[in-house]
């Protein structure tokens, strides 16, 4: 874990924060801590803040490894982000269903939405420096209707396509008076503002630069801050302050498209942060193997184009992080997705990044 490299957060200093993920366990290796500390100047946290580790059940809180992480980054001057909210995956059922599975009602899972968020942005206002408010809600694939909520995950037979909050807000609501499952949004937004008004407010999704969910964000982003501006608790600041790109990319990543998406968040007047970037090659159908030269030479390439196109937009990305710190970190290890390989050296990826900022 070398730290005689160049800073990351420094190199970048001009241009956006440079941020990286932590988890528990990652408090037992002061190497670690040491490496984080030198190159990144932001912080989320891989699963420890998602909702069911926060409260796995009715009334029951969990906050010790949340606020291990929010407590080690605001004594580090490191900005932390808070990650999630609302997400149709790693979410307590108590939430939004019944024990046998079915909905609750809209009123039910609006009065859970509200005591969840309460509770857990009080404990933290004024700590945390922006919060992925709502994670991955639109469904993937299909051509673009024209209205976004024709694209939220709802109900399917696929169990990674269902959201529970959808289907709790639809299951009361007077369609005629022009209610849908899809209020759930606004009301996310509505709640987390209200008890963390210090924090920026962002939505966060995967496959951004995906032309048809490109546009169901960004019309969604529009439509929701034209709510919030008629509303009468209105405070002259966007309601959905930044758009979260995760940029989980491979080596068939239109990169074009990334660069549409960044021009088209942009257009919506909301920050842009890349909240979770990796580059894969190979399959993880496949055993993973180390990198060919030919592989570490494309990634690199890859990556000086991101980070260039980054630079470029900088006006409106405020924030870069990484999902992973080293390969043998990373969720998709079997890829060599990030900068550091498995035992800690910077690869080719990473001189690639650093040289787009000279």
């Amino acid at each position: 874990m070398k730290t005689n490299l160049p800073s990351l957060h420094k190199t970048f200093e001009k241009h956006f924060m440079f941020g990286n993920i932590m988890s528990p366990r990652d408090w037992e290796c002061e190497k670690t801590l040491d490496m984080f500390r030198h190159h990144y100047n932001a912080l989320t946290a891989e699963n420890a803040m998602k909702p069911v580790y926060i409260s796995p059940g009715p009334g029951e809180y969990c906050f010790d490894e949340a606020d291990k992480m929010v407590n080690w980054a605001n004594q580090n001057g490191i900005n932390m982000v808070g990650h999630t909210f609302i997400w149709h995956g790693q979410s307590a059922p108590w939430l939004n269903r019944h024990e046998d599975g079915t909905p609750k009602t809209r009123a039910e899972a609006k009065a859970n939405m509200e005591a969840f968020i309460k509770t857990y942005a009080s404990r933290y206002t004024g700590r945390i420096y922006s919060w992925d408010v709502m994670n991955e809600i639109f469904r993937d694939g299909g051509d673009f209707t024209g209205n976004w909520r024709d694209h939220l995950r709802g109900d399917s037979d696929n169990p990674r396509a269902v959201s529970h909050w959808y289907l709790a807000y639809t299951n009361g609501a007077n369609l005629g008076a022009g209610e849908s499952g899809a209020d759930y949004v606004f009301d996310s937004f509505y709640f987390a503002r209200k008890y963390d008004p210090h924090a920026k407010l962002f939505y966060n999704d995967y496959n951004e630069e995906v032309p048809t969910k490109r546009e169901a964000i960004a019309q969604m982003v529009e439509d929701i801050n034209t709510q919030w501006r008629a509303h009468p608790e209105y405070d002259n600041r966007l309601l959905i302050e930044g758009i979260g790109m995760q940029g989980h990319c491979n080596h068939n990543t239109n990169l074009a498209h990334v660069r549409q998406s960044i021009e088209r968040f942009a257009q919506t007047g909301a920050a842009i942060a890349v909240t979770e970037l990796d580059v894969t090659f190979g399959s993880s159908e496949e055993p993973a193997s180390p990198l060919s030269p030919e592989q570490s030479k494309r990634q690199g390439e890859m990556y000086a184009e991101l980070f260039s196109m980054y630079i470029e937009f900088a006006q409106y990305i405020e924030r870069v992080t990484m999902w992973a710190r080293h390969d043998g970190h990373s969720w998709r290890s079997w890829g060599s997705p990030v900068l550091f390989d498995g035992n800690h050296e910077p690869k080719e990826a990473f001189h690639a990044v650093i040289n787009t900022a000279k």
